[in-house]
């Protein structure tokens, strides 16, 4: 069956969609997060599990993995695995069998994983149907395994394995580092970025620590500007050198600790990429986010939501079709609002600035003090006006034209 054909006729059916404000779809994911499993073999120190616990323990049931394969697969170009819980998706009993299936249904795998297992099993499945490669850590070597409880040695051996099988195999799929970066690491960042190098590592996504236990909060970098700055601009400049893509924030502001209300982020008249805002400098501007069109999330107990991002359910398919789900109230009711002003909080919240500010997602894992809840009422009596421009996601941006929808 020629399923890029049929990816392809959803895709121009899906942009007709959002262009014409349709909140009942006929379309389906272009791309989507599915959660094989709850469990995960390490307890990292700073995971969100201490806080919040996983999900379950449980591998996804059968009748959810047939549902995904049939609902999403056919249409969908990019399945997300990992990231979306406190699992690992890596050790799941099904994880080998679901790369298959992805080969089968023509659906590349984004894969966020701590490198603990790549086993020589599904090795080869893994390569072909791969478009990027996340491992996640904290720093290396000692301060790693004091982290991760896993050893170092073993960790870089499984990154080293795959830098190496897509270079034996010609493919080209990109491999990086997601590194949270906190007070007891960024020295590192150089250091990574020549092992990276070396390697054969694409890319250093630099993330901001999020506190799930208050004791962890006078790690972000927030704390720490003038250290964070020092190693940032050292980053800058050794990528550039040696060829490595880093995604390193901006310096932070270190004249003061003062920020701007919650709603009045970034600079007047600045987008979220930096791009002008056709002049309104008291306008906040925001992307769009077509999510709530495009994607979902489901976890291995069946429930589904709009994003990774998103955490309340949008309903359930273990006892019931996706469809039902897809085009349920909830989700009618968020393609309403999403791109609105006054829309859902969480997905205000999701296009806020996250690294340099006391105001991101991070700190509202920690309870607000005062300031914290004085500053809130403050801004409920001055919220600027909203403008949405931009896309949240360029790769699927429904105001261009999808390419002819014609077999191959």
């Amino acid at each position: 069956m020629d399923y890029l054909l049929q990816k392809a006729q959803n895709k121009a059916l899906n942009y007709q969609e959002i262009r014409g404000g349709a909140a009942y779809l006929r379309s389906r994911p272009l791309f989507f997060w599915f959660d094989l499993n709850g469990k995960c073999n390490l307890e990292c120190a700073h995971c969100g599990f201490h806080k919040e616990g996983r999900t379950s323990e449980e591998e996804v049931a059968e009748e959810i993995y047939q549902r995904v394969l049939a609902e999403l697969m056919p249409t969908a170009y990019v399945c997300n695995l990992g990231g979306t819980n406190w699992g690992e998706m890596a050790i799941a009993k099904s994880f080998g069998r679901f790369l298959r299936d992805c080969k089968n249904f023509q659906v590349k795998v984004n894969l966020t994983t701590n490198g603990t297992r790549i086993s020589d099993e599904w090795f080869d499945d893994l390569l072909d149907t791969l478009v990027v490669i996340g491992f996640s850590m904290e720093g290396m070597e000692e301060q790693f395994e004091q982290m991760r409880g896993f050893k170092w040695r073993f960790f870089l051996k499984n990154v080293e394995k795959v830098c190496q099988g897509r270079a034996d195999r010609g493919k080209d799929f990109r491999i990086e580092w997601r590194f949270c970066a906190h007070s007891d690491n960024v020295h590192q960042l150089p250091d990574m970025i020549r092992l990276a190098s070396s390697i054969g590592v694409d890319r250093i996504q630099v993330m901001n620590l999020t506190p799930y236990l208050p004791q962890q909060k006078f790690k972000m970098l927030y704390y720490h500007r003038g250290l964070a700055n020092r190693y940032f601009a050292e980053a800058r400049t050794l990528a550039q050198e040696l060829g490595v893509e880093v995604n390193v924030p901006a310096d932070f502001a270190t004249g003061t600790f003062e920020t701007a209300p919650l709603l009045q982020i970034g600079l007047p008249g600045q987008s979220r990429n930096g791009a002008a805002a056709h002049g309104d400098a008291a306008a906040m501007h925001m992307v769009n986010c077509f999510h709530p069109w495009q994607t979902c999330s489901i976890n291995e107990l069946g429930n589904v939501k709009p994003c990774c991002v998103y955490w309340r359910s949008m309903g359930s398919i273990a006892k019931g079709d996706f469809a039902s789900v897809w085009n349920g109230r909830r989700y009618r009711k968020l393609r309403r609002q999403v791109n609105r002003p006054g829309s859902n909080e969480i997905c205000h919240a999701c296009r806020l600035p996250k690294f340099d500010s006391d105001q991101n997602t991070s700190f509202g894992q920690t309870l607000p003090g005062m300031r914290e809840i004085a500053r809130s009422l403050l801004t409920i009596r001055k919220k600027p006006r909203i403008v949405y421009d931009g896309v949240m996601n360029d790769e699927f941006d429904p105001r261009g034209t999808p390419e002819p929808a014609t077999s191959r």
